[in-house]
């Protein structure tokens, strides 16, 4: 019974990161179809474009892998996985569609594109996240672990909180990217866009705090802690090769894209280290 348990992991570890690999495989065939671009060409005509792909499939078999490996591989499942992959992937393409579009016509830069599929991501999860919420209240069967799905049941309101602060900040770097230099929102809006969004974070992450149990509170003292040695590492590395004329500075909106994308790592981090993600 001792050795059952781990095998079995691991077997569901395979089975998943099988299932990662080939949605990302159908991923990428989609969106090269959907913006008329051929991957298998670029793949053999430059070793770097094969190699970043290889990487990212590496990344996307080990994230799945790892995040689900305590999680039965059936039939049940696989379906929930496959349309939160597919409403995730959809979501995805008409972002790069979009920024694409903009990009195309010089109305955004490197800073601003970065930071609006940043803020693109953050609003996907925030998104995808309440969905799964609302699959909890309404039975529809979405959410393997039964002990999460009551835990969701009990604490909704925590959660729907979280999942907006998560979608709120992703509106702020959309925002802010879309009124860089020539951008299609003008500065006086994106700043009375972006105030508004910082009180409804203001008012939500008091809301969050106030909700939240020891637990809650101690991973949150823990990702900030976390979040403040990876900015002074990357941000400051960064800051330092700039000094020494190695790579280019970072623009004010990388630094803002970068405060915000530490600071859901280290929340990752936090929660990876409490064995809190293969739930």
């Amino acid at each position: 019974m001792a050795n059952d348990k781990p095998s079995a992991q691991w077997r569901n570890f395979a089975a998943w990161s099988a299932a990662g690999a080939v949605s990302y495989v159908i991923a990428v065939w989609g969106v090269s179809a959907l913006l008329h671009q051929d991957v298998m060409g670029a793949m053999l005509g430059s070793p770097q474009v094969a190699a970043k792909l290889g990487l990212a499939l590496i990344f996307a078999m080990a994230c799945v892998g790892f995040s689900s490996w305590k999680r039965p591989f059936n039939r049940r499942t696989v379906r929930n996985f496959a349309i939160a992959s597919a409403v995730a992937v959809i979501l995805c393409v008409l972002v790069i569609r979009g920024f694409g579009a903009f990009a195309r016509a010089g109305a955004i830069g490197g800073s601003e594109w970065v930071a609006a599929v940043a803020g693109s991501t953050l609003v996907v999860m925030g998104c995808l996240g309440t969905l799964t919420l609302a699959s909890a209240h309404t039975g529809a069967d979405f959410i393997a672990d039964e002990v999460a799905a009551e835990e969701m049941r009990e604490r909704g309101r925590l959660f729907l909180y979280s999942y907006v602060w998560t979608a709120a900040c992703g509106l702020l770097l959309i925002a802010l990217g879309l009124a860089g230099h020539g951008g299609v929102v003008s500065p006086a809006a994106a700043l009375a866009g972006a105030l508004v969004l910082i009180a409804i974070l203001t008012v939500l992450g008091v809301a969050v705090w106030r909700l939240s149990d020891e637990l809650g509170r101690t991973l949150s003292y823990e990702a900030g802690n976390m979040a403040f040695y990876l900015i002074l590492v990357v941000g400051g590395g960064w800051a330092m090769l700039a000094h020494l004329g190695f790579v280019a500075g970072p623009a004010p909106l990388d630094w803002l894209t970068l405060f915000t994308v530490l600071l859901f790592v280290a929340s990752f981090i936090a929660v990876g280290r409490r064995r809190l993600l293969t739930r």
